[in-house]
């Protein structure tokens, strides 16, 4: 809705469906849809034919922040902090060794072919997929700007517009007043302990 709105598109003049990215990228090549709001490795299918009108970094320097989290019931998460820790840290890491060289990333890499088995991916789009996405260090995760903060932080906001969002479209019947109950620093804080 945010990327409409910053294109100077009346969201009633569209038909919006939600569809998985392997079914956005195959609508596209098929010509069922005229437009998409969508990531690797489908948006790479998709740009073969179409052109990239608004990117996430734009949307999230205008506020609205886009992310790819991981969900862990509370119960267990709490009953097993020590794992969860050691979880981030080595998501972490890799998003560090990441940033410090990118251009090992290449459609031979081990890591490149870890994408193409998980999500179906040709090698060849990997890397320059990889590239679009920020990966902040795990203190950059730990603050306001993310996790920390409460009803503050950019997680809780982003889960109560999101919220808002799916109840708009009758998706949901009820937005609270505050999602930071489902975030937390927690482990994140723990994970810049470990070595």
């Amino acid at each position: 809705m945010f990327a409409l709105e910053v294109l100077g598109v009346d969201a009633k003049s569209v038909e919006m469906v939600n569809m998985s990215p392997p079914a956005i990228a195959a609508a596209w090549e098929r010509g069922d849809i005229d437009a998409a709001y969508v990531w690797d490795p489908a948006l790479a299918r998709i740009k073969k034919t179409g052109k990239v009108m608004i990117a996430s970094g734009e949307l999230n320097r205008r506020g609205k922040v886009i992310f790819d989290g991981v969900a862990v019931d509370k119960k267990w998460g709490e009953a097993n902090a020590d794992f969860m820790a050691r979880f981030v840290k080595v998501a972490t890491d890799a998003d560090a060794a990441y940033r410090r060289n990118p251009s090992a990333w290449t459609p031979d890499s081990a890591p490149v072919k870890a994408n193409v088995k998980l999500l179906g991916a040709n090698a060849e789009d990997v890397p320059p997929g990889v590239a679009l996405y920020r990966y902040p260090s795990v203190s950059e995760q730990a603050s306001a700007a993310w996790l920390g903060g409460g009803s503050n932080s950019g997680a809780a906001k982003a889960m109560k517009a999101t919220a808002e969002f799916l109840k708009a479209r009758g998706s949901i019947d009820t937005v609270l007043s505050d999602y930071s109950k489902c975030v937390t620093s927690r482990y994140a804080e723990a994970a810049m302990k470990l070595k």
